[in-house]
């Protein structure tokens, strides 16, 4: 008898509880797909650019001089750099938030140009226009903003001498960004916020850095945050991917949640699946002592157990990347502002498939091993 006959009856020789451990199995898996592809896009993925951010030692939130530009510029191994001043505004309501970053008109183009589209045209107006910003397309397209619009925000960190924090801004420009880059945010120039501002003017949040062609990141890191050791305003510097998850772990540490959602599902189901596998094995004493009998060895005995509990978790780990894919595409709108690029990767998946195998052994291991332990006389023995 071939063993994918052994499998088929097994499985179907209580159809109801095959059916509900399979969608116990597709559930634990698609929490698992879809918080780990929410942690991949909120974080932003894989960051191949070779960008680094300078922040202050003590904190993120604290502010840098701007005199530092210079003597950062100067040093070996860098290409270019910018510099910046970051703020939470809001239009209309209060609850309509979106970024706003201050930014030096003629630097940051090459800091961003591999992962956003602005047009010459975009560029020259803004240069041109002292309160033009720049926006998004994703904020322009929710507020129908167009070019030459007159918009005004008001921002969490930028104060006017009036104790005011609305700012008048023209719209210059929309960008667009590639591979899904967030573009939820606008962009100002540094020179209006920071002559309007009576807090903290001629400082900035972050210079950006973008290294020679050949020099280390490494080298490019350490001699930046040496030049500024023994200063009254120590740097930090990282690359733009640890930054960011950084900076995200400021207001929750997304990836330990989702390791712990993740990992109790798991469990649970293991728990479940082994429990289920090991009261399927004792229902079958009689079949097994059977097998054994007429001549089957125990090592067929142990890979029938084994087949048909990876087919359990191929099954379920089946239907939980459909769901997953499909419950994706539905988020990813809604949650586009908070998630620019909420996708289920290949990485993922493959990642979900390694882990079905791991578990699938695991939740065998003991019901394969009582089956192997089932003596031939069981056959004669069980009513």
């Amino acid at each position: 008898m071939h063993r994918l006959t052994f499998i088929r009856r097994g499985m179907t020789r209580r159809p109801v509880r095959s059916a509900l451990l399979i969608t116990s199995i597709a559930i634990a898996f698609f929490i698992y797909l879809v918080l780990t592809s929410f942690e991949r896009g909120f974080l932003g993925g894989e960051v191949e650019s070779e960008r680094l951010v300078v922040s202050n030692k003590i904190g993120d939130a604290l502010p840098l001089p701007i005199s530092y530009y210079d003597k950062i510029l100067a040093l070996p191994g860098i290409a270019s750099a910018t510099y910046m001043a970051r703020s939470r505004a809001t239009y209309r309501t209060p609850s309509n938030f979106l970024g706003l970053t201050a930014v030096e008109p003629d630097s940051f183009p090459a800091f961003i140009g591999d992962e956003y589209d602005i047009s010459a045209e975009t560029l020259a107006r803004f240069r041109q226009t002292r309160n033009g910003v720049i926006a998004g397309r994703s904020i322009a397209t929710q507020e129908g903003w167009v070019v030459g619009q007159k918009i005004t925000l008001n921002t969490s960190s930028f104060f006017r001498a009036d104790g005011s924090s609305d700012f008048e801004f023209e719209i210059a420009g929309i960008l667009d960004g590639r591979k899904s880059a967030d573009t939820h945010f606008v962009m100002a120039r540094y020179d209006y916020i920071n002559s309007e501002r009576s807090v903290d003017r001629d400082t900035v949040s972050n210079f950006g850095v973008l290294p020679r062609s050949g020099a280390h990141a490494d080298d490019v890191i350490k001699a930046v945050d040496t030049l500024f050791a023994n200063s009254a305003y120590q740097t930090r510097t990282r690359t733009e991917a640890e930054f960011m998850r950084d900076f995200i772990a400021q207001f929750a540490d997304i990836a330990t949640i989702v390791r712990l959602v993740v990992g109790v599902a798991f469990v649970t189901i293991l728990m479940i699946v082994a429990n289920t596998m090991v009261f399927a094995i004792r229902e079958r004493t009689k079949e097994i002592g059977l097998l054994k009998v007429l001549g089957f060895s125990r090592r067929f005995i142990l890979g029938n157990v084994l087949a048909e509990t990876f087919s359990l978790f191929a099954a379920g780990l089946g239907l939980a990347v459909c769901l997953a894919y499909a419950a994706i595409i539905l988020l990813r709108e809604p949650l586009h502002t908070v998630v620019p690029d909420m996708s289920l990767a290949p990485a993922t998946v493959l990642q979900a498939i390694g882990l079905s195998a791991v578990l699938a052994a695991a939740t065998a291991a003991i019901p394969a091993y009582g089956a192997m332990r089932v003596p031939p006389h069981a056959a004669l023995r069980e009513k």
